[in-house]
C-alpha cells in the first residue's frame, strides 16, 4: 500500500507539471506537421511521413524520461518533503520504486497518447499501422523505463543540472555503443581500448531497442530480438533501481 501510495501521488504530480506539457505540445506539433513532410518530400513520401513521426515519439519521449527524472528525487529533498517520509516506518526501496512506477505511469500515459494521433494520422493518410509499428513502441517503452532508472539514479545523489548532463551521456553514449565498440578495437593505444570496453560493457546499450527501421519500412521484427531485448532492458532496469536505492539509502537526512 505504501508503494501504491508514493507511486500514485508521484503520477498526479508529475502529470501536472507545465514542462511535461510544453514537451508533449512540441510532439504534437511535429506529429502534425510530419503530414506536410508527403508534399514537399521527393521519394517514398509515405515512408518519410511515417520516419518523421516516429522519430518525434522516440525523441520527445526520451526528453520526458531525462528531464522529469533527474528531479524526481532531488525536488523532494529540496522541499524537504523527504524528511517526512524518511521519519516514517518506510523503507527507503519503496520510496525509489515507488516514485520510479508513478513517472513511468506518466510517461506510458504520454507515449499512448501520442501513439494514439500516430495512428489516427495514418488512418486519415496511408491506413492502419503494421504490427512492427505498435512492437516498436513496446520496445521504446523499455528502453525509457531504463532510461528512466538511470535518471533516478542521478537524481539520487545529484542536483538537476548534473543529473541531466550524466543522463544525457548516457543516452548519447548508449546509442553510440556499438561505434564506441568498433573505435576501440581499432585504436591503437591500449588505454583508448579498454576504456572502449568499459563503456560498452557497463553502459547500457540502447541500440538494442532501436527497431525504427524496420517499423518504418512495415517490416517485420524478429520474436527473438524482442524477447532478448525486453529481458536486457528489463534486467538492466532492476539493476540501476537497486543502485538507485542503495545510494539513497546510503544518504543521511538527519
Amino acid at each position: 500500500m505504501q508503494l501504491w501510495a508514493i507511486a500514485a501521488n508521484t503520477y498526479r504530480e508529475n502529470i501536472r507539471d507545465r514542462v511535461l506539457y510544453s514537451i508533449v505540445f512540441f510532439a504534437v506539433l511535429v506529429l502534425c506537421a510530419s503530414l506536410v513532410m508527403e508534399e514537399i518530400t521527393i521519394g517514398d513520401q509515405d515512408k518519410v511521413v511515417r520516419s518523421v513521426a516516429l522519430g518525434a515519439i522516440r525523441a520527445f519521449g526520451s526528453v520526458m524520461s531525462i528531464f522529469l527524472g533527474i528531479g524526481l528525487v532531488f525536488r523532494e529533498i529540496e522541499k524537504k518533503t523527504v524528511y517526512t517520509i524518511v521519519s516514517k516506518p518506510i523503507a527507503r526501496w519503496v520510496f525509489i520504486v515507488g516514485k520510479y512506477l508513478g513517472l513511468m505511469g506518466v510517461i506510458v500515459t504520454m507515449i499512448a497518447l501520442m501513439a494514439g494521433l500516430y495512428i489516427l494520422l495514418m488512418l486519415a493518410q496511408q491506413g492502419p499501422p503494421a504490427a512492427s509499428v505498435y512492437a516498436s513502441w513496446w520496445m521504446l517503452t523499455v528502453e525509457l523505463g531504463l532510461l528512466t532508472a538511470w535518471a533516478i539514479l542521478f537524481s539520487s545523489y545529484s542536483a538537476p543540472i548534473t543529473a541531466a548532463s550524466f543522463s544525457i551521456a548516457v543516452f548519447i553514449i548508449g546509442h553510440l555503443a556499438d561505434d564506441i565498440w568498433r573505435f576501440g578495437l581499432q585504436a591503437e593505444s591500449e588505454q583508448v581500448r579498454q576504456f572502449a570496453g568499459i563503456l560498452y560493457w557497463f553502459l547500457p546499450n540502447l541500440s538494442v531497442f532501436n527497431v525504427h527501421d524496420l517499423a518504418v519500412h512495415h517490416l517485420p521484427i524478429p520474436t527473438e530480438q524482442l524477447i532478448g531485448a525486453t529481458g536486457y532492458g528489463l534486467g538492466y532496469t532492476v539493476a540501476v533501481l537497486t543502485l538507485a536505492v542503495w545510494v539513497f539509502s546510503g544518504r543521511d537526512f538527519k
